[in-house]
């Protein structure tokens, strides 16, 4: 059939907007939801640019990029980001991000910082939208108990890149009281301010020179892990902080928080030995250690992942604080091993980089299993383009609970050379 492009363009038209916009409202991947507003202008109009029935999105693997120029390669503000699901490296072009690390990510938001932590802001790199925070220049203040210690020049932390691991936030950004919360690896401190702060407040809810795991808010709470301790506080009332051991059988293992639909979780990851026939055959990709077990070894090393449901009475009121010969206070907090994780997938990766989805949101996801970012060698005789790196960035799927890991995506990209390493991360995109 012939006609003109106005013509041919008129059945975008016989669609009613809100009809368009009822359909707009059905489409559940974000990458399709572009591409529904990408169809013509009718369509873009009727469908909100900012969508908030979207559930939490499947993520991309965002790939390390060197944060400053080289003498050969100048920085074109491009950002890689691996759409496992799709198969697809997605190009984003983010000058904001040139000159700045990328040190964290959060609920669609990444957290950047200017080498010498002049500059630190938060970026959604799909809406631009951009968030400043206080400078790590300006004294922090320090907050201990009911009282207030002298400012603290956190300065020399940042003669180091990637000294920031963890970002989270109390509540959404637009809330006035949202209580933003970073944690800086080199002095295993924690530093949380509200937007618009003048600086950092150091906030000490845990002994000195203990490394910080993880940490969260959830229902009102602060939970910080800490070799095998956890920490509930609110940051109102520091000197309220409780603290309870978790069982032995946890304390060696990695632990790191999600939060789920139904509560606050924990994750807890093992080293397993296995018997040399049952170690994965070397140069098989389906039976590919997330670990990169090494060739030769009688046993190798398997990870093992099991998923724990946190309860806690928040409502619980606890006494002001103890004598230190009464550290730490057992707290009315439970671990119950879930057994049922048909429903959940974690994604796990590198430095705190890790991130829950329930799969009864999509078709395509199955639960009860974890995606891992880790680091290979590169194959033999395989083409990068004409590119070589020491080391490949790979992903590879296991059963929670189980031994077994099968490589699902291979060197999808190299590690650039930095020191101390840029850690791959995951992304979960966001309008919001």
């Amino acid at each position: 059939m012939e006609g003109s492009p106005c013509e041919l363009r008129d059945w975008a038209h016989l669609l009613p907007a809100d009809v368009v916009q009822f359909i707009s409202e059905k489409v559940k991947s974000i990458t399709d939801y572009v591409r529904f507003r990408a169809v013509c202008s009718p369509w873009r109009s009727a469908s909100l640019p900012k969508p908030s029935h979207l559930p939490p999105q499947l993520p991309w693997l965002m790939i390390p990029y060197k944060p400053w120029d080289s003498p050969r390669e100048r920085d074109n503000g491009i950002r890689l980001f691996y759409d496992l699901f799709e198969s697809k490296m997605r190009k984003l072009h983010l000058p904001e991000t040139i000159g700045h690390m990328c040190c964290a990510s959060y609920c669609g938001w990444l957290l950047l910082v200017e080498t010498q932590g002049t500059e630190v802001f938060l970026l959604n790199p799909l809406t631009r939208a951009r968030i400043d925070l206080p400078s790590f220049t300006t004294p922090v203040k320090r907050l201990k108990g009911k009282s207030s210690a002298p400012r603290y020049d956190a300065r020399w932390v940042f003669k180091l890149n990637f000294v920031i691991t963890r970002v989270t936030f109390s509540a959404d950004l637009t809330d006035p009281n949202c209580l933003i919360t970073v944690f800086v690896e080199r002095c295993w401190a924690i530093f949380c301010c509200r937007v618009g702060d003048p600086c950092w407040t150091m906030v000490n809810i845990r002994p000195t020179n203990a490394p910080t795991g993880d940490a969260a808010f959830y229902n009102g709470c602060f939970y910080l892990l800490s070799k095998g301790v956890m920490y509930i506080t609110e940051f109102e009332k520091p000197e309220n902080t409780v603290t309870c051991f978790l069982e032995d059988e946890l304390r060696d293992s990695n632990l790191f928080l999600l939060e789920g639909k139904s509560g606050l979780h924990v994750v807890a990851v093992r080293d397993t030995e296995v018997e040399d026939e049952e170690a994965p055959v070397q140069g098989d990709e389906h039976h590919t250690s997330a670990d990169n077990t090494t060739e030769g070894n009688e046993k190798g090393v398997k990870q093992t992942f099991e998923l724990y449901q946190l309860y806690h009475d928040s409502n619980k009121k606890y006494s002001e604080e103890p004598p230190p010969e009464m550290f730490p206070i057992h707290l009315h907090s439970d671990l119950k091993k879930i057994n049922d994780t048909s429903n959940t997938t974690i994604f796990y990766g590198e430095k705190h980089h890790f991130l829950a989805v329930c799969s009864d949101d999509w078709d395509s996801l199955d639960g009860d299993c974890m995606y891992i970012e880790h680091k290979d060698e590169p194959s033999p005789g395989k083409d990068h383009g004409g590119e070589y790196y020491d080391n490949y960035y790979s992903i590879s799927f296991a059963k929670i609970g189980g031994t077994e890991c099968q490589t699902v995506a291979c060197e999808i990209a190299g590690e650039p050379p930095i020191w101390p390493p840029a850690p791959a991360m995951w992304f979960q995109p966001s309008y919001v």
